[in-house]
This record gives C-alpha cells, structure tokens and sequence, in this order.
C-alpha cells in the first residue's frame, strides 16, 4: 500500500495545543510548592516541563519518520519488553523515593520505567495478538503473552504501583477483544486480573483507607481529604472560573495540584468552559487515534493504534474521575498536562507513532 505524504495535521495540532494548555495551568498550580515546599525557584517545574516538552516534540518527529515496518517488527518488540522488564527490576536497587521504587536516576534525571514499560507491552500485545489471530487462537502463545503481561504488571504493582498496573492491564484486555479473542479465553486471565488487584487493595492499609474514604467519606475524614478538597476546587470555579492564577486550593488544600489534582485546580481557575476545552482536546485527540486505527489495512498496526490511543484515553478518564471523586484517589497524571516528564515524552511519542501510522491510512 503506497504510503501518504501527509499526516494527520488536526491530531498534531491538538497534541501541540494540548501541550500549551497544560504548560499554562501547570505554571499556576506549581508555583507555590516549588517555593513553600521544596525551597525551589516558583518557575522550577514549568521550567522542567517546558524543556521536558522541547524534548519530546524532538521524540514525536523522531517517530513520525521511523520506517513503518519497524513498528511491529517482532524481534524489537521482544527487545522493548525486556528492556523494560531490565528497567523495572533496577528500580528496586535504588534508594526508594516518597517510600516507592517508581523512579529510576539517570545522571541526575529521573525515569518512570512503568510508563516506558506500558508502550513496549502495547507494542508487544499488538503483534503477539495479531499472531494468534492468525494462527487460531493458539493456547499456547496465548499462555506465552498473558504471562508476560501478568508479570509486567507485578513489577509495576509491586513499586507500588497499583493504578499503573491497572491501567495496563485494561488496556490489555481492550486489545484483546478488539482483536478477536474468544471471550472464553478473555474471561480467566481478567477475573484472576480483578481479584489480583482486589487482594492488591485488601492487603494494602492506605489503599483500604482509601476505597473505605470514597465508599463512606464520614467514616474515613482524613483519607477522604483529598477527594474532598477536589470537589471544591471544581465547584467553586463555576463556569467561568476564579481566574487564571486565583484558585486558593493550590494553597496546600489539595497535596498534588500539579500532578494528581491539575484536572481540578484547571476547573477552579478557569471554570466549566476551561474543562471543557480541555475535555475537547482529550476527545479529539481520541477520536483521531481510533479513526486511524480503523482505517489501517494492516491488523497488528491497527492494534498499535488502537493501544496507544486506548491508553492514553483511559489514563485522562481516570484522571478526571479521580478529581471528581467517582474513584478513589490514585496517582495518575493528566497525559499532556501533569507534570511528569517521563509521561510527558512518552506520551508525545505515542502521538508521533500515530502520526506516522497515519500516513498509510485513508484519514
């Protein structure tokens, strides 16, 4: 199939805007922690980010021009989900960073190898499924892939991790039925998924404080402090907002305004219009993603697409729930907007894979 010049120009620009836009709130909801916090000048994490953000547009460009076939070429799909098996073993020989073995220190840069680790198995599941679509379902290599990915998913648990760990393991499962899978095949491995995640909970006092905070906020006041202050955050912004830079929540009412709580700090200075046209570039990004997923010709390429966009679309959802209160809080970042550098780069990486699939489809 002859390959197009061009790319898919809307979902670069709302990649590029979307970027702007989170540089924008992260200046504001930063700010103060840098200096009342961490003793850091005010501009510290924008500065971060905005650099981070230069790096990873260079990463997008990178991936828009990498050879298409390289993409799903099985021996580097191996080679990612060993690098990141290599990555995430290694953390654990670091000292631990806020009681976790999240980050690895390079150089005096920090890495999140769950991140890196959720697109080589996107990467990684999109070729190994098409495979088995092929051959027949085979139980064998279905056994060979559900291992991999179940022991992916302990080591990213086990930082801990949990909501990283989950997040891989739905999208997994999305990729999975969108490929074929016969649900009989699908139905084990994700009930032996819930109750993994569910002893995850039980085991764990501070995850168990949390469900109980968001199940009876009354019973748990501390633990449910967070979703609390979130809610208040986004109702008092009301449709308009406090104004850009004006959100007293930042103010040490919500712990991680500029990571885990953007989503709110974004609705309590710019309001309900500001969620929106945030909502709106998340939706078209979206809806982008899959259209060129659905008009690849090829099947383990249309998975990539679909993996990538699936992910990056359940990570804004959860994100947002979590500020609403409708799931108990996690630390997952806002794609585009938290700060993080790691996420931010992988994240624009996966939008230039998208953008290179793009020219071989009719979008």
């Amino acid at each position: 199939m002859p390959i197009k010049q061009r790319f898919d120009r809307l979902l670069l620009g709302a990649a590029i805007l979307q970027v702007g836009v989170g540089l924008a709130i992260l200046g504001s909801a930063s700010w103060l922690i840098a200096t009342e916090r961490y003793g850091l000048p005010g501009s510290y994490f924008f500065t971060w980010q905005a650099a981070t953000a230069v790096v990873g547009l260079g990463v997008l460009v990178v991936c828009m021009h990498v050879r298409s076939d390289l993409l799903t070429e099985p021996r580097l799909a191996r080679f990612g989900v060993g690098l990141s098996w290599l990555l995430l073993v290694v953390v654990f020989f670091q000292p631990p960073v806020a009681a976790t073995h999240r980050w690895l220190s390079i150089g005096g840069l920090s890495l999140q190898p769950s991140v890196l680790a959720r697109v080589a198995l996107i990467v990684f599941a999109a070729v190994e499924l098409d495979r088995a679509r092929r051959e027949g379902w085979p139980s064998r290599r279905l056994w060979i892939l559900m291992t991999i990915c179940a022991l992916t998913a302990v080591l990213i648990i086990a930082e801990p991790d949990l909501g990283s760990g989950a997040l891989l393991l739905v999208v997994l499962t999305a990729m999975a039925c969108v490929a074929g899978m016969p649900v009989r095949m699908i139905a084990a491995p994700a009930a032996v998924g819930v109750l993994a995640l569910a002893g995850a909970v039980v085991t764990s006092p501070y995850r168990l404080a949390r469900v109980k905070a968001f199940i009876d906020p009354d019973a748990a006041t501390a633990a449910g402090w967070q979703s609390y202050q979130s809610l208040v955050a986004i109702g008092s912004g009301g449709l308009t907002g406090r104004g850009y830079g004006s959100g007293p929540q930042k103010l040490f009412f919500l712990p991680e305004p500029h990571t885990d709580f953007i989503f709110s700090i974004a609705g309590e200075e710019l309001g309900l219009l500001g969620l929106l046209g945030l909502l709106g570039l998340i939706a078209l990004i979206t809806w982008r993603g899959l259209r060129i997923a659905s008009r690849l010709a090829s099947t383990d390429r249309a998975l990539l697409a679909f993996g990538l966009t699936f992910a990056f679309a359940v990570q804004s959802l959860i994100h947002m729930i979590v500020c609403l209160d409708m799931l108990p809080p996690k630390g997952i970042p806002l794609p585009l907007v938290s700060y993080g550098k790691t996420d931010l780069v992988v994240t624009l990486a996966s939008v230039g894979l998208l953008l290179n699939l793009s020219r071989e489809a009719s979008v």
